[in-house]
């Protein structure tokens, strides 16, 4: 293809400056461009917004869980937790590993009777691996026996916000674990639900619903008592490197254990939350795209009119000699600069309001229903590069048919145009 002429340039930018001789043209090409550049910031806002809140999700679910678990199919106990930890930490790419033992329970406080999802922890390894430790908000985070009113002394549970405000519970209350009895063991007297009783001793808040609402910690020690484990644990909880690329470390460890232990990593987990939110991010791109393409429509009834208002100097530029060709590379030039300027402005203003409240923090969300204080943004550059190229690369299509019309103008016709 031949570079542009720069009397093709030069005509293009003339055309686009006398816009202003015609304040109808005029308004069509400032609204196009201010369509350009809205839809250009409010694409750029809200792909940020949704960085933003993937970012504090996958935050929140790498804090609460491990980065990978290994176990054994079924659910079966493991036994010497001890040799498995080892292996486990063999992998250079893990920095920390503990055991772990995880099963449905029953809890009741004074007030309230409710199904949990209870955690048996090592207090000293699971630190390294948990961000538990700075999740819990009221009271302390001990799973030591603590001594509880009339000189007993009981073990300690840590409760997520959410149940404890279900069960009514606070700092030091009573709480009863119970096991489940299989309809297997129903009626069989050995078989009835084993009973421990516990105090709160920390109540945590990780940001997560589900997790806050649904999930106990109590010492090791105490849930294989629970669930007659002996010395049992159902896994090996691991800390990577990376957690970007825990998928990898948990896939390898999980061959070198091979069978029968798998290993399952916080993204396999999460599955569903992770797949949602690029489904969201392209579906919410998609939608405020539009507002763009609208714009674009507005360009081409610009360029229609510009084209009707110089169709005299359209005939006389071909009776000259000009190609039908640059006639055409004229008007999708002019079209092009609408598209050009707008989404400039439309950038500029984006990534301006998003730094400012990155750094400002002036659009405050209440902390109570959302799992931050201060609505997160998170500017991606190559989110940045790809709305500038989609937003230009949409205008310049835009401009095709009322050029393709302009280079298609009989010469003598066009010049006995009145």
């Amino acid at each position: 293809m031949k570079p542009i002429r720069p009397f093709e340039l030069l005509i293009a930018w003339r055309y686009l400056g006398a816009q202003r001789k015609s304040l109808f043209v005029s308004l069509i090409s400032v609204f196009s461009m201010l369509g350009v550049a809205i839809g250009t910031m409010a694409l750029l806002l809200v792909l940020s917004a949704i960085n933003g809140f993937e970012g504090e999700v996958t935050k929140q679910m790498m804090g609460k869980d491990a980065h990978f678990e290994a176990m054994k199919y079924h659910m079966e106990a493991v036994d010497g937790w001890d040799s498995l930890r080892a292996a486990i930490l063999e992998d250079e790419d893990v920095t920390f590993a503990a055991p772990f033992v995880v099963t449905k329970v029953g809890i009741s406080s004074r007030h309230v009777n409710d199904g949990v999802v209870l955690y048996g922890i090592v207090d000293s390894l699971s630190r390294d691996v948990l961000d538990l430790p700075k999740q819990v908000k009221w009271g302390e985070y001990s799973l030591d026996s603590m001594w509880a009113p009339g000189g007993v002394k009981r073990p300690a549970v840590v409760l997520g916000v959410q149940l404890a405000d279900r069960l009514r519970a606070t700092i030091g209350d009573p709480v009863v674990l119970q096991t489940f009895a299989t309809p297997e063991a129903m009626g069989i007297e050995s078989a009835l639900p084993r009973m421990v009783q516990c105090s709160v001793s920390g109540i945590f808040e990780s940001g997560m619903y589900e997790y806050d609402a649904s999930i106990v910690y109590v010492d090791l020690g105490v849930a294989q008592r629970l669930l007659g484990m002996g010395g049992g644990v159902s896994g090996i909880q691991g800390k990577v490197k990376d957690p970007w690329h825990a998928e990898v470390v948990a896939a390898r460890v999980g061959k070198k254990l091979g069978h029968p232990f798998y290993t399952m990593d916080w993204k396999a987990r999460n599955k569903n939350l992770i797949k949602w939110m690029s489904i969201e991010k392209l579906l919410f791109g998609g939608v405020i795209t539009l507002i763009i393409v609208v714009a674009a429509f507005n360009i081409i009834s610009s360029l229609i009119m510009l084209v009707l208002e110089k169709t005299r100097e359209i005939g006389i530029l071909r009776a000259m000699g000009v190609p039908s060709r640059s006639v055409m590379k004229v008007f999708v030039m002019v079209g092009g600069f609408i598209g050009l300027i707008g989404s400039v402005l439309g950038c500029a203003a984006g990534v301006g309001f998003c730094l400012a409240q990155m750094k400002w923090g002036f659009i405050k969300l209440p902390p109570d229903v959302y799992m931050v204080s201060v609505f997160p943004i998170k500017v991606l550059w190559q989110d940045v590069a790809a709305v500038f190229v989609v937003a230009n690369l949409i205008c310049l299509l835009a401009t095709i048919p009322p050029a393709v019309k302009a280079s298609r103008m009989d010469p003598v016709g066009a010049i006995r145009h009145e």
